[in-house]
């Protein structure tokens, strides 16, 4: 049911969700309280104009993406924690694994175990319990994409369980202690390391962030802060793949505070319900 709740729940309280709720609200309100009805409409449109806004967008997806950056140096762990979230399931008429807009995570892993800096690659993800839109597990099909790309079947280990990134790390956990490893890197989707590295934290395992697949770079940001009226001109408007990313990045901030909520309450020696497998 978490696992659930983690997938409908902020559809209702994220911009794109909440203008929509709202504009649907304005037409039982019309009639009766127009003045209400008219200031839902502004909101809606507020909502919609500053998540869809490129500036706005890239401004908060570069708060979270840049707290950590790629690896430097030489780097050695035990092994590689590669959360799934990258690949798309062969389905017709798509013939084999695919990656995502997320797959560099893939890209990267494999990167990575090629260099050498570690001698194992933990995958991680399983399917929602209620869907049935994928044939394969995300684990399953990061296997097939680093088999691919010539990563040793004997290297890959699958954990098919999870069903959000809590779960990741709770079933993950489980096989790190059972292989007595220490040290791992972790990789996954640069806005949603500080997420992750949240729910792995463990006195006992020592994590390397190592994220990837970042939306906004140096280039990106500095073409974006340019103040001629072409550049503001061509941004200023909303765009779907703003409010995508502004959705997306909110979601990671929700997650996060979820969490620091638990933490506290928990730190007060009182009881709360588990929060960090709310939000996926």
């Amino acid at each position: 049911m978490i696992a659930y709740l983690s997938k409908v729940l902020p559809q209702f309280i994220l911009p794109a969700g909440l203008a929509a709720i709202l504009l649907f609200l304005t037409l039982f309100l019309i009639k009766k309280k127009p003045k209400t009805a008219i200031w839902l409409v502004l909101i809606s449109l507020l909502l919609v104009s500053t998540a869809g806004n490129a500036y706005f967008s890239a401004f908060l997806t570069r708060s979270l993406e840049w707290r950590y950056m790629p690896l430097t140096g030489e780097v050695k762990a035990d092994a590689i924690v590669l959360l799934g979230g990258g690949t798309e399931a062969p389905d017709t008429p798509r013939q084999m694994v695919e990656i995502n807009s997320a797959g560099d995570r893939v890209l990267y892993a494999a990167q990575l175990y090629k260099a050498g800096v570690a001698p194992l690659i933990i995958l991680s993800g399983g399917n929602m319990s209620y869907s049935q839109a994928r044939s394969t597990t995300p684990a399953e099909e990061m296997q097939a994409m680093l088999v691919g790309l010539g990563v040793p079947q004997e290297a890959l280990v699958l954990q098919k369980q999870s069903q959000n990134t809590a779960e990741d790390a709770y079933f993950t956990s489980a096989i790190l202690a059972e292989k007595q490893i220490r040290t791992v890197i972790l990789v996954t989707s640069a806005a949603h390391m500080e997420r992750a590295l949240m729910m792995f934290a463990s006195p006992e395992i020592s994590i390397i962030p190592a994220p990837t697949d970042y939306s906004v770079t140096q280039r990106s940001w500095n073409n974006l802060m340019r103040w001629d009226w072409k550049t503001i001109l061509t941004h200023i408007m909303p765009a779907g793949g703003a409010i995508a990313q502004t959705d997306l990045i909110l979601h990671e901030y929700l997650g996060i505070f979820f969490y620091r909520v638990k933490f506290l309450w928990e730190s007060l020696g009182m009881q709360l319900p588990s929060l960090k497998g709310l939000l996926r």
